[in-house]
């Protein structure tokens, strides 16, 4: 009973402390990614297209059960902020708890279970994905692994001796509760790996487990039982790799590295794992780009290098349990986002979350190890005001980044101030400037993250709207073309067949948004778009079609369905012209446009 009233006060204080530590997220809008993710991708909008999440990406992400969990939450939220910022602190304060009962079950001491939870609840450098509501939603594969990694501990916990005679004898596998925890685990393992491509090293986690605080037993498996026991993780990462690589030939989010190869990329990474380790341990500088110089030789990374390795070889050569499990914890669970295969960014600080966790339990140990040893009270003291001020700054910390997630004015300003160099903060502040109308300004941004990056489609493609609002459209559709020669990008199309409408040029426009929705064939405001020109041009039976398929891909799309209200009145089917306006106003209830029309044709 004691036992349990001690966990429910651990799990009464991380939940008690997380909620006040982002609390104040829930007054946050939604920002950056979250438009491209959540708002404005047709496919979550409806669950008819839950089995297409399994056979294709969302870009460049194959990552099938969050899509299902994107697709759930928006169910039920819509376009509501508040829900998805719930969704995240849910999710972190399970993972949190998972946390803390994963620590007593290794090490079996509820004091650094304690602190290391508590510790990696408030860290400062998870606001990177708690606070924005889009990287939220990889809590879930994270979620994932942890809980299949406490059913491993738990079947590994079990001796030999514990499983039943008549189990052994009867070959039955399930008659013996604790080895079903293998079972769960494994399963587990599987699902996750359908949420986040971190859950990969699961296996390899499991290892360094068994080999951290199990080394006699590990060393005295034969190779038989070793593979008995590991082959099931094994043989289910190969078909997911497999499956992903070759099946559906999903490599990554970005076809190439960052640098000239992977050989200049992966001695970038050392440089990295050095600026990891100083986030962890000062995380009070957080920003959203870490600009990060690529290495043009061994010797640019040759002191992180020396230093990684001294880290290695003091942690084997010095051998102790848990400190050779968090070391290698930290280094193994990193190894998904290390530029193994091309990613869009080469740090960070999302990437820290699940890693940060081997930093919070080596601190936590610290503490305890020191606290125990034979000093004076006053240092013991000393120690508890220290970790209490740690919780305090991190808590701190926590309040103030969150903050900085308000609203995309807010966060991509003090981007801009933090990285300086940043195209992509450029361009998003310049993004965010254009949504405002503030279109002078809008220009200025896009113009200096193409100064700082010429081939940032995305900028091009953004000061060619910017370009078109202030009726620049020659100079509009030459920044449209620019953008097309470094990435056929879809957005792009759709942009400069809008343009070319707007100058009349109809067929163009049509050329356009037509290949807007090869590329993207999910596109709902492509079709929309594409449904207004034919319109426009009389073809109304393609402009009826194109409309209808808007509405099939999203069956909230109130504009669509405006749209093809207006063209069933103008063609004189008014019965269905209500039904189609009435539809628009009920989705959106304050737009005087939609009103007014449906008002004329009642």
């Amino acid at each position: 009973m004691k036992k349990i009233s001690k966990n429910l006060i651990a799990v009464f204080l991380i939940i008690f402390l997380s909620i006040t530590a982002y609390g104040n997220i829930f007054i946050n809008d939604f920002v950056w990614d979250d438009y491209m993710f959540i708002l404005e991708n047709t496919e979550i909008k409806s669950f008819s297209n839950v089995l297409g999440f399994f056979t294709s990406s969302i870009d460049g992400l194959y990552r099938p059960l969050r899509s299902i969990s994107y697709a759930v939450v928006y169910s039920v939220f819509k376009d509501n902020p508040f829900g998805y910022h719930l969704y995240a602190l849910f999710l972190h304060i399970m993972i949190s708890i998972l946390a803390y009962f994963i620590i007593l079950k290794i090490i079996n001491k509820r004091n650094i279970a304690l602190i290391a939870s508590l510790l990696f609840a408030l860290h400062p450098v998870h606001t990177g994905r708690v606070t924005n509501m889009t990287a939220g939603f990889d809590l879930l594969g994270i979620f994932l692994y942890l809980l299949a990694f406490y059913f491993y501990v738990w079947f590994s916990k079990c001796r030999k001796s514990e499983i039943s005679e008549h189990a052994q004898k009867s070959k039955r596998f399930f008659t013996n509760k604790k080895l079903n925890y293998l079972i769960l685990s494994v399963i587990i393992f599987f699902i996750g790996l359908l949420a986040s491509e971190e859950v990969i090293t699961l296996p390899l986690i499991i290892i360094l487990y068994e080999f951290s605080f199990n080394k006699e037993r590990f060393s005295k498996d034969n190779f038989k039982s070793l593979f008995k026991r590991y082959s099931p993780f094994f043989i289910i990462a190969g078909i997911y790799v497999f499956f992903r690589f070759f099946v559906l030939g999903m490599y990554g989010r970005v076809p190439e590295y960052a640098s000239q190869g992977w050989y200049f990329t992966g001695i970038t990474m050392t440089k990295v794992f050095i600026g990891y380790i100083l986030l962890l341990i000062f995380p009070f500088d957080l920003k959203l780009f870490h600009d990060v110089a690529i290495a043009n030789s061994i010797f640019d990374v040759l002191l992180p290098i020396l230093i990684l390795i001294f880290i290695v070889f003091i942690t084997i050569r010095l051998f102790n349990k848990i400190t050779f499990f968090c070391v290698f914890w930290f280094f193994i669970t990193l190894l998904p986002v290390s530029n193994i295969v091309p990613l869009v960014v080469l740090m960070a600080e999302r990437y820290l979350y699940l890693p940060s966790l081997g930093f919070c339990l080596l601190l936590a140990f610290a503490f305890d190890k020191i606290y125990n040893l034979d000093i004076k009270k006053n240092i013991r003291i000393g120690l508890v005001v220290f970790i209490v001020l740690l919780f305090l700054s991190y808590s701190f910390a926590v309040v103030k980044r969150n903050a900085e997630w308000k609203d995309n004015l807010t966060l991509w300003t003090e981007t801009v101030k933090d990285s300086p160099n940043n195209s992509g903060a450029h361009d998003n502040l310049g993004f965010t400037y254009e949504r405002m109308g503030r279109y002078k300004e809008a220009i200025t941004e896009f113009s200096k993250a193409i100064e700082l990056k010429p081939d940032n489609y995305k900028a091009h493609t953004n000061l060619g709207v910017a370009l078109a609002k202030v009726g620049l459209y020659n100079y509009s559709i030459i920044e449209f073309e620019t953008a097309l020669t470094f990435n056929q990008y879809y957005k792009t199309y759709n942009k400069l067949g809008l343009v070319y409408a707007e100058t009349g040029e109809y067929e163009k426009a049509i050329l356009m948004l037509n290949k807007t929705v090869v590329l993207k064939p999910k596109y709902a405001k492509g079709y929309n778009d594409l449904g207004t020109i034919y319109g426009q041009v009389g073809s109304f039976d393609a402009s009826l079609e194109a409309f209808k398929t808007a509405i099939i891909l999203d069956k909230d799309y109130a504009d669509a369905h405006y749209n093809l209200g207006v063209l069933y009145d103008f063609l004189g089917e008014r019965g269905k012209a209500l039904e189609e306006l009435r539809k628009s106003v009920s989705l959106e209830p304050d737009n005087e446009l939609y009103r007014k029309k449906l008002s004329g044709v009642e």
